[in-house]
């Protein structure tokens, strides 16, 4: 049955169907059997696969003229694994952090300019307003673990979402590229980051790195809560509990071991 596809980027759904076609099962495939199983012209399934091949996504036997998944699939893949090995670490961690500090409890990564909640730990006794993030995306610069990451990159690619502009959520959002700079060498030096109701009024978080195997920061974790309880007295108290987490989460994923 021929597969129906959208006008707006249907070279890029036929690419995702071709990729999506390789299996255990049909670890090659052909042109022709594919142009079938697509309902595509055989000139479309080849220009496709050649564009793939020379993307490193497909990689074509010379033998056969079929064609398997390219290597460069693996390093995406490995990003992917990266972040359920991370998730599936912290999660003792993130859940005795959260039953300890008796608030909120998030593991955050930074992908494509932006932070998203991996996973999130809140203890019963509250209910706050930041419940309920996991998948959500935010720009990096107003949250805490957002700038424990953006510490981290190389400049270039913090440069890149410097210049793509830093938006105010509040009136205590840091907005001054400069600024945020300065804040990003008190975190290196320090160890953590801290964001007082620069995302939401009312809101204060402490956040501190994961180191993977490489020695590369990969995630943080956080801890958040109502500006009243989560005061900046607390900060260094708070700080010290999750470093020591994320220091533990470090050593299993591998740092320091090399």
């Amino acid at each position: 049955m021929a597969r129906q596809f959208s006008s707006t980027v249907q070279s890029v759904e036929r690419a995702i169907a071709i990729l999506k076609s390789f299996s255990q099962e049909k670890p090659e495939r052909g042109v022709n059997e594919l142009s079938r199983e697509l309902g595509l012209h055989k000139s479309t399934v080849s220009r496709l696969m050649i564009t793939l091949e020379r993307g490193g996504l497909l990689s074509r036997n010379l033998e056969t003229e079929r064609y398997r998944l390219g290597v460069d699939l693996i390093g995406m893949a490995a990003q992917v694994v990266s972040y359920m090995d991370v998730r599936q670490v912290a999660r003792p961690f993130l859940r005795q952090l959260a039953e300890t500090c008796q608030e909120t409890v998030n593991l955050s990564v930074l992908d494509a300019g932006q932070i998203v909640n991996l996973e999130q730990f809140v203890p019963p006794a509250y209910q706050v307003r930041n419940i309920g993030w996991v998948g959500r995306r935010m720009c990096p610069h107003c949250t805490a673990a957002g700038k424990v990451l953006l510490a981290y990159l190389a400049q270039g690619e913090l440069d890149r979402i410097l210049l793509a502009g830093l938006e105010r959520f509040t009136p205590h959002t840091i907005t001054d590229p400069h600024g945020l700079q300065q804040e990003l060498m008190q975190v290196r030096k320090q160890g953590y980051a801290v964001s007082q109701e620069e995302l939401e009024e009312g809101l204060n978080v402490v956040a501190a790195p994961i180191y993977d195997h490489t020695g590369q920061v990969t995630a943080s974790v956080s801890v958040a809560g109502p500006a009243y309880r989560v005061t900046p007295e607390l900060f260094p108290e708070l700080a010290a509990r999750l470093m020591d987490a994320t220091a533990k989460i470090s050593e299993r994923l591998g740092y320091g071991k090399g």
